[in-house]
């Protein structure tokens, strides 16, 4: 009699340790989803954002390519040597160049 009871506190106390180690290791999972829920969700915030960033740099970076282009246009830059640094064009000169036949050796 006292064997089937230490066998029935014994099998009881299996039985309870089981479901402890089940209801942990569930509570394990479900605190592991929930800290790769929250550290997706997150990621996707910092992706979202960075997209932003990135189409805002883009488009700073076409402005200061427009505004470029526009400052380096050849008549702007004529009038501004002109008229602010008294800059003039000179007159289209001839160029001579002689050759000295004696100099060109040929193979």
């Amino acid at each position: 009699m006292k064997r089937e009871k230490s066998r029935r506190i014994s099998k009881k106390r299996k039985h309870t340790t089981i479901l402890l180690i089940l209801f942990l290791s569930l509570i394990g999972l479900m605190v592991f989803y929930i800290w790769i829920f929250n550290h997706s969700n997150m990621m996707f915030k910092k992706i979202e954002e960075l997209k932003r960033k990135e189409a805002n740099l883009s488009t700073q970076n076409r402005i200061a390519s427009v505004e470029l282009d526009k400052l380096s246009r050849s008549d702007r830059i004529i009038k501004i040597a002109s008229v602010q640094l008294d800059m003039v064009i000179p007159a289209p000169e001839t160029l001579v160049v002689i050759v000295d036949p004696n100099s060109i050796k040929i193979n």
